[in-house]
């Protein structure tokens, strides 16, 4: 998280000079960009309360600091088009996770959208697709849930007989996304419980190696322009390894 925060505040304290000609922004300026990229990085994890809490820790640690999100006018605009062309109630705390949903994929390889069901998850990210979609980006999705099928069906598996090796659901998707161009991003998304089982395969993919490492030894590397996300409704079976 430290990581993700210095590497985003370092974007926007770059953006601000770039703005000026390369020149040395204000103090006032560097400590916004810091609370734009705290904020980015906490809001969307924090419930009601605890939303609260860290706003007055921000306010505590920066006396008198300006707070400010960063705003994604485009995208919302688009957001809130597709919602009226489903037929959708534009409702304004959904269209803010929304866009901390966009933030959150543009920061980390693996987002997890949590809620019981009928919360709208499954919304956030359609919504959110059709209106990236309708700006001209490309996005593939692959959607499975893991939990549906056995193992080696989802992670691939080696005949012993003949040392043969058959893709499995994810390994297979896996091979598409990384054939994709730099400027298509793809979502591999996986709708279930999430269950060490089968998560635990994936966690050199969700930390900094962005590496899957497949039962028969072959490796495939994941770029920045691929995401796994994951629906489930809680997190009671994720190990803190997976979490963080």
């Amino acid at each position: 998280s430290l990581k993700t925060v210095l590497r985003v505040a370092g974007q926007l304290v770059y953006a601000e000079k770039k703005k000026v000609g390369g020149k040395a922004i204000p103090r006032a300026a560097e400590e916004s960009a810091v609370i734009k990229a705290l904020r980015i990085n906490t809001l969307s994890k924090l419930t009601y309360s605890d939303t609260e809490a860290f706003n007055a820790l921000i306010g505590d640690v920066f006396p008198g600091a300006s707070v400010q999100d960063i705003t994604y006018d485009e995208i919302e605009a688009a957001i809130r088009a597709v919602l009226a062309k489903e037929g959708l109630q534009p409702l304004e705390l959904q269209v803010k996770k929304m866009l901390q949903f966009y933030e959150a994929t543009q920061q980390r390889m693996g987002v997890v959208i949590v809620g019981p069901s009928g919360s709208g998850k499954t919304v956030i990210c359609q919504v959110l697709r059709q209106a990236l979609q309708s700006l001209g980006r490309r996005i593939p999705t692959y959607t499975m849930n893991p939990k549906a099928m056995p193992r080696e069906q989802l992670l691939g598996k080696m005949d012993h007989d003949t040392r043969e090796w058959a893709d499995g659901v994810l390994t297979a998707s896996s091979r598409k996304v990384v054939k994709e161009d730099a400027d298509v991003r793809s979502w591999i998304m996986c709708d279930g419980d999430i269950d060490p089982e089968w998560i635990e395969s994936l966690n050199s993919v969700l930390d900094d190696n962005h590496l899957l490492t497949m039962p028969s030894g072959e490796r495939i590397q994941f770029g920045p322009n691929v995401n796994f996300i994951f629906e489930t409704h809680d997190l009671k079976f994720a190990s803190p390894a997976t979490v963080t």
